[in-house]
């Protein structure tokens, strides 16, 4: 009886995963819903979109812990400018702005010229306020020498 619960809890678990997994990364999690989300399961949606985006061959430095200060920081700057097209935008897709943002997007295109196209320039406007050092960085190519153009 006891292996029988303990079989039962893992799976229970293992399903629970999973369907956190394919919700972190469709479009239906969005910044809105971040800050009501348990503290416990952030880790686990910032490392499941972490994981799909590593799929299409982009790679992160910074740890899953910094991605969910800033989404926490992130969803705070949105609803407080209540800017809407953010907080019903999917978390994966804001990280992803956030990643690029911090210079850590790395996808193998020079970090501005992907900015520039990914972001554009009214986003990264209305990202300034918050972010304004780390666009001035990003400008710069993130600092890198070998990523100047």
């Amino acid at each position: 009886m006891l292996f029988m619960r303990q079989t039962l809890s893992i799976l229970c678990l293992l399903f629970s995963l999973l369907a956190m997994n394919t919700y972190a990364q469709t479009g239906n999690f969005n910044l809105e819903d971040w800050p009501q989300t348990p503290a416990a399961l952030k880790p686990m949606y910032v490392k499941a979109i972490m994981e799909q985006a590593g799929v299409h061959q982009v790679s992160f430095t910074h740890p899953a812990k910094f991605y969910i200060s800033e989404l926490d920081k992130f969803a705070a700057f949105a609803q407080e400018k209540n800017y809407r097209p953010y907080l019903k935008t999917s978390v994966a897709q804001n990280l992803a702005s956030i990643a690029v943002i911090h210079c850590d997007w790395n996808n193998g295109v020079p970090p501005w010229e992907f900015a520039q196209k990914y972001l554009g320039d009214k986003q990264l406007e209305l990202l300034q306020p918050l972010y304004g050092d780390a666009i001035t960085k990003l400008q710069n190519n993130c600092g890198h020498p070998s990523n100047s153009q």
